[in-house]
């Protein structure tokens, strides 16, 4: 292995230390950060970097950029990774999966002892306050099981565990036990002995009990937690520098501690008696233990689900400690009583009075299931606990599928759609333990302080709303923002349903994501704002309504009054400060009418203001009639709200206001419709959305085209919809043709090989010049190239690497005096750009057709030698003789 080599696995081991602290991109090992920290040239590291992955040195993460990471271990049998997420899942946790609560009750200590191990450079002092019996020295094992598994920890590193209450009285003695002693120190001292922080270097040293040291044995510890460095006993001028990661456990409470000692310690980490872990947990600790107890004696064990319920219903003073001696003490009494069976059998009757008398003082109800459950020495210890990050996940999406049903059977009730946010809300509350809950309630009371902050009116939202919210707004700071369940949902129906309460959610959205540390999707604030609805407000009208008014909560009092009195949803609230500019509220009101997004029509209502002034701006934002009205009343919101339930039409209702009292006008939309093109995919959205970001990169300055995406079935049914009524539709771009008639159809490979492209700026000509359109051609061709290469480019730049390989086919072209077809083009774009990472990475081509004599050394050849300059000097590489021959190929075939 090279010097640079050497350098480079160092270098990248300290750094992935520091990564996997919080897993910030900005520390992430990347080729920027090797090529910083040495002398070497880019495409040096890129290739040693490579050459160490398949080498199996280095772990590879396949992000943009790619991260690469290294542990203490020689070699990885799995060492490449999709994203960061799928290496946290698949790589680093799987040891901390193994314990029950690993995401429910201990979720939170996992990630403070982690913590404490990763921080550089030798880790931070950690003190774990618990019952007894609650799993401190359980969870310190599993950490040095973990450090040593991924290379925190080398191989031979050493835990060395020290129960302290054996030298509560002779602190001298834990002395020399800790520090080690030199020869002569005191009686008995015959030679020099190394003492626990010495054994435990580059490893851990556990102090259990750690409350029985005197304040004297505090002390003790005070200059190694200071310094790093101790001295052995009878010999202070002697300095012993040690990288052992200090943990303590104590029963105690932490007054019980100095307070000089305690400040020395940063992380203090608190675990949950079992009863506060919740029923989940603690029935599927039942469960684990029950199924050790059937290893061990190798025999099944059958137990009624009535027992299983009156021990878990029981409270264990000593917790996790106690319900294992428990059941062992219950699995073995059956044991020797059933010697010759093949199965243990456990009724009521063997369990101890003390679960009995418990049973009896709780009233615990008992089950009238006579269902048994059996454990077999095979079985595999399940989590029956907390439904982890994927479900949730999955129990998320499939909620989003029931809402999205709802949309599309066209359901106009509220309450349909609130029962399925409620219950799955209520989901995530029954599977969080009673530490989770009691801070969930605390959560209420700074929503409470939000609503106060915004200026919003709470009181008629139930207390039940205010507790959901908590529920998922902490279900949110649990669990990773991942996907928007809305991103592919036409939300235009939900977004009418609960227009005012969205717009609650948007005004506290900036408040809640500051107070929590949360971000909210787009899905989220829906949520959200479903959660908070009224139920009795059950009909949507065809026409929505807005009322926009002056003063801290004039809008929505006056629009729940008149929703309350219609029974229906009619107003949208739009409440402003009184010194608001007419600029902020007319990009309020655009902002607010592309999300209600009305089809029919739209009425705004306004307490003062001149109407020219708002109609202008706004009603180029409808594509549908508008009637704008000045000076209203709560009696004229009532009656124009009844005929809208009559789904009476615009021009009558304005023919219906007071003349002399009330302002009004009536705007019809403006026939001028702006050219759009429709990309479609039969595979679905997805290709289309891709399509359609081609094109729309490539019309950029050069064509007035608007491009949209649609779903390839609604195209097909097109007669059936009015989908493209309101559209000036001029051509359809895709994979699959859905023969809209009266509609041009060009397929994406006949435009890309040439063979439509003129007959496409045929009809692009009116929306662009002459010299534009063949520059269009030309950002065409580049856009499809580097849609095709995207995925494959880990090195080098795609945008970077396409301007250079377009400067140099130009050139080419110039110089043989040839117009290469847009087919060969793109080919030229893919091919040279991953020849030019190959070159990089060390793996060019170095034979042509297996014979390097069989180059045809041509006047093309020789074009394409002079020009390969341009590549080379871009790039710093050098193109041999077979790799420009492949390019030549690709030109003469033409």
């Amino acid at each position: 292995m090279s010097d640079l080599e050497i350098e480079i696995l160092d270098l990248v081991k300290r750094q992935t230390q520091l990564f996997m602290r919080n897993y910030d991109l900005m520390e992430a090992p990347t080729t920027n950060f090797v090529v910083e920290k040495t002398d070497a040239e880019r495409s040096v590291i890129s290739k040693k970097l490579n050459q160490l992955y398949k080498r199996k040195k280095l772990i590879k993460i396949n992000t943009r950029p790619v991260i690469y990471l290294r542990f203490d271990k020689n070699t990885y049998s799995t060492n490449t990774y999709d994203s960061i997420k799928d290496f946290k899942n698949e790589y680093q946790d799987d040891l901390w999966k193994e314990i029950i609560g690993w995401n429910g009750s201990l979720k939170e200590v996992i990630e403070q002892l982690k913590a404490s191990l990763l921080y550089p450079p030798a880790g931070l002092p950690a003190i774990i306050f618990g019952e007894s019996g609650t799993g401190k020295t359980f969870l310190i094992k599993k950490l040095f099981q973990y450090a040593k598994s991924y290379g925190v920890l080398n191989t031979d590193a050493q835990l060395i565990v020290i129960n302290c209450a054996q030298y509560a009285n002779n602190p001298e003695l834990l002395s020399s036990v800790l520090f080690g002693y030199v020869k002569g120190s005191f009686t008995g001292a015959d030679s020099d002995k190394a003492g626990a922080l010495a054994s435990a270097n580059d490893g851990i040293l556990f102090l259990d009990e750690v409350h029985r040291l005197s304040p004297e044995g505090q002390e003790k510890l005070f200059t190694y937690l200071d310094t790093g460095k101790y001295s052995p006993v009878g010999n202070d001028a002697k300095k012993i520098e040690s990288r052992t990661r200090l943990y303590f456990a104590t029963t105690e409470k932490e007054k019980n501690f100095l307070n000089t000692f305690l400040r020395r310690i940063p992380i203090k980490i608190k675990l949950p008696t079992l009863d506060q872990r919740g029923t989940y947990e603690k029935r599927a600790l039942t469960t684990t233990l029950l199924i050790e107890q059937a290893k061990r004696i190798n025999c099944d064990i059958e137990i009624s689900k009535q027992c299983i319920g009156l021990i878990n219903h029981c409270h264990f003073k000593a917790n996790v400690g106690e319900l294992k001696n428990l059941l062992q003490n219950i699995v073995a009494k059956k044991y020797a009583q059933a010697i010759s069976k093949q199965r243990v059998e456990i009724k009521i009757g063997d369990l101890p009075s003390s679960i009995l008398k418990q049973q009896r003082t709780t009233n615990f109800a008992m089950t009238q299931e006579k269902n048994k459950l059996i454990f077999h020495p095979d079985d595999t210890e399940k989590d029956h606990i907390c439904i982890d990050d994927k479900e949730f996940f999955s129990k998320m999406s499939y909620s989003w599928q029931r809402l999205d049903q709802l949309q599309l059977g066209n359901v106009k009730k509220r309450k349909p759609y609130y029962e399925i946010v409620q219950q799955e809300t209520h989901e995530i509350l029954y599977s969080l333990y009673s530490t989770e809950r009691s801070i969930i309630a605390d959560y209420t009371d700074a929503i409470t302080s939000i609503f106060d902050v915004a200026q919003i009116d709470f009181l008629n939202l139930k207390n039940l709303s205010l507790y959901d919210l908590a529920i998922y707004i902490y279900y949110l700071m649990r669990n990773e923002a991942s996907i928007d369940f809305t991103k592919d949902m036409n939300l235009s129906l939900v977004n009418k349903l609960f227009s005012p309460e969205i717009q609650i959610i948007d005004k506290l959205a900036p408040l809640i994501e500051m107070h929590f540390e949360v971000s909210l999707r787009k899905c989220d604030r829906i949520w959200l704002a479903i959660l908070i609805s009224n139920n009795d407000l059950t009909v949507l009208p065809q026409i929505p309504a807005i009322l926009v008014a002056h003063g801290y909560a004039t809008a929505s009092s006056m629009s729940d009054t008149c929703n309350h009195f219609l029974q229906n949803a009619i107003y949208t609230p739009v409440d402003l400060k009184p010194d608001v500019s007419r600029t902020e509220m007319i990009s309020y009101l655009k902002d607010l009418i592309k999300r209600i997004n009305p089809q029919e029509g739209l009425v705004v209502l306004m307490d003062m203001g001149a109407l020219e002034s708002i109609i202008e701006p706004i009603q180029n934002e409808c594509d549908c009639e508008l009637l704008v009205i000045n000076n209203v009343s709560m009696s004229i919101m009532l009656e124009i709200g009844n005929q809208l339930m009559l789904k009476k039409d615009l021009q009558t209702i304005q023919d219906n206001l007071p003349k002399n009292t009330i302002e009004s006008k009536l705007c019809v939309p403006k026939l001028s419709i702006p050219a759009t093109i429709i990309t479609t995919c039969m595979t679905g959205m997805g290709s289309a959305q891709r399509i359609k970001n081609i094109l729309s990169q490539s019309f950029h300055g050069l064509v007035n085209m608007q491009v949209e995406a649609y779903d390839y079935k609604e195209l097909v049914n097109y007669q059936d919809s009015d989908l493209l009524k309101k559209k000036n539709v001029v051509a359809i771009v895709g994979i699959d043709n859905p023969d809209v008639e009266g509609i041009p159809y060009f397929g994406l490979e006949e435009i890309m090989t040439g063979e439509k492209i003129k007959d496409l700026e045929a009809v692009l000509k009116p929306y662009s010049s002459q010299d534009n359109l063949e520059a269009w051609e030309k950002q065409l061709i580049k856009n499809f190239s580097l849609d095709r290469i995207l995925d494959s480019l880990t090195i080098i730049s795609p945008n970077k690497v396409m301007n250079v390989i377009g400067k140099y086919i130009q050139e080419v072209q110039q110089d043989l005096n040839k117009k290469i077809s847009n087919r060969v083009q793109i080919s030229l774009y893919v091919h040279i750009a991953n020849m030019i990472e190959r070159i990089i990475r060390g793996n060019e081509i170095k034979e042509y057709n297996g014979d390097n004599k069989l180059i045809v050394r041509d006047s093309c050849f020789s074009v394409l030698k002079k020009y390969n300059s341009v590549l080379e000097n871009s790039f710093a590489i050098k193109i041999n003789d077979p790799e420009t021959a492949y390019i030549r190929d690709l030109i003469v075939h033409d």
